[in-house]
C-alpha cells in the first residue's frame, strides 16, 4: 500500500511539473528586438509565423501527452524505488529531448522568417 501511494505521488509530481516549463513563449517587451521584428513583416508573414508556432506546439504538446503516458505506465509497473527512479529519468530524458527539438524548431521558424533567434540561456 505504501508503494502504491508513493508511486501515486511521483505520478502526481510528474503532471504537475510535467508542462511547466516545457513551452514557454519568449518574452516579448515593447520595444523588444522580436517585437520591432514582428512588425516589419507583412501580415502574411506574421500569419505564417504563428501558424508555424501553433504547429510547434501541437506537435510537442502531443509528445509531452505520450510521454506521460509512457511515464504513467512505468509507474504502474514500478515495484520498487529503484524502479521509479527509472520511470523518472526516463520523463525527464524525454522531456529533455522534447525542449530542444522544440527550441531547434522556433530557431529554424525564426530564422527563415528574418526574426531574431530569441536564445533564452538562463544568466
Amino acid at each position: 500500500m505504501l508503494r502504491s501511494r508513493a508511486a501515486l505521488a511521483l505520478a502526481g509530481v510528474l503532471l504537475l511539473g510535467a508542462g511547466s516549463s516545457l513551452s514557454k513563449p519568449q518574452k516579448a517587451d515593447a520595444g523588444s528586438p522580436l517585437v520591432e521584428a514582428l512588425g516589419r513583416l507583412s501580415p502574411s508573414q506574421r500569419m505564417d509565423y504563428i501558424q508555424g508556432l501553433r504547429g510547434i506546439e501541437e506537435a510537442s504538446s502531443s509528445e509531452r501527452l505520450q510521454h506521460l503516458d509512457q511515464a504513467q505506465a512505468c509507474l504502474a509497473k514500478a515495484a520498487n524505488p529503484t524502479a521509479v527512479k527509472g520511470c523518472w529519468q526516463g520523463f525527464t530524458s524525454a522531456s529533455q529531448k522534447l525542449r530542444a527539438e522544440q527550441v531547434q524548431q522556433r530557431q529554424a521558424l525564426a530564422q527563415r522568417l528574418g526574426l531574431p533567434a530569441g536564445d533564452r540561456k538562463k544568466k
